[in-house]
């Protein structure tokens, strides 16, 4: 609630895409009005009363969930909504847990939680008192600068050609259609994607490897890290000190 709705509007050259421009209103907006909000259960209660259920079972369960609005919020390197999601799946955490330490405790169950990718999201130094200043003046919606335009620079300039442009780096053709000012990133203390390539320069996955919190698990995640696996019969290496989601399942 209460967010900037970013939003841009490409600039073009006949037929070809060359930049972007910040087109977010002043006004604030919601995802969804208050009568849907009202009707919508939140992530904690959805789980608290999925395991209510599948606890009944006295053979155990296995329940796999999964936040996804934290992609779409880091699709749109909209820290202000990605924000929200995260206090939503940690809500959500807390009640498994509270359910763990009163069904059995650790010995007995196991609880992982993990992403599937990464965003190309740093935080800088300054992010934990940027916030803090934000939330303090009630001004939390600014820690996603007002020129966030929810484009994706590098498809944009794919449609523009510059993939296959080799007068510049990919860092630079992408910086042509990020939109993100330095004052902006270092009010925010953060960016999305390559440094120098804007702010808002990503808007995609990467191939970073993701951190995965763990307890009740009995040492079998470690004694997996760096195991070579199979993928539809083809053996892939393992990585040192790394698990692989194939590992996690």
């Amino acid at each position: 609630t209460n967010r900037y709705c970013s939003s841009g509007k490409i600039l073009m050259e006949g037929d070809t895409p060359i930049g972007v421009t910040p087109t977010t209103s002043d006004q604030l907006c919601d995802h969804y009005s208050p009568a849907e909000v009202s009707q919508l259960p939140t992530m904690a209660q959805h789980v608290k009363k999925a395991i209510e259920f599948l606890g009944k079972d006295k053979d155990g369960f296995f329940l796999m969930y999964e936040q996804g609005d934290i992609d779409w919020a880091a699709h749109s390197n909209h820290m202000d909504d990605m924000l929200g999601t995260m206090l939503d799946i940690s809500d959500s955490v807390d009640e498994i847990i509270t359910w763990i330490n009163n069904n059995g405790g650790w010995e007995r169950n196991a609880l992982y939680v993990t992403s599937d990718h990464d965003h190309f999201l740093t935080l800088k130094d300054n992010f934990p008192e940027a916030v803090a200043e934000l939330l303090i003046s009630g001004e939390s919606h600014k820690i996603t600068p007002k020129n966030n335009t929810n484009k994706r620079a590098w498809h944009e300039a794919i449609k523009a050609g510059r993939h296959e442009d080799t007068s510049k780096t990919a860092t630079e053709h992408i910086k042509d259609f990020s939109t993100w000012t330095d004052e902006d990133i270092d009010d925010v203390g953060h960016f999305w994607g390559t440094i120098g390539s804007g702010g808002n320069g990503w808007n995609s996955h990467s191939t970073r490897p993701v951190p995965i919190s763990y307890q009740g698990d009995s040492g079998c995640l470690e004694a997996l890290m760096g195991k070579k696996y199979n993928i539809i019969g083809r053996p892939i290496d393992g990585s040192d000190e790394k698990v692989d989601q194939v590992h996690v399942h």
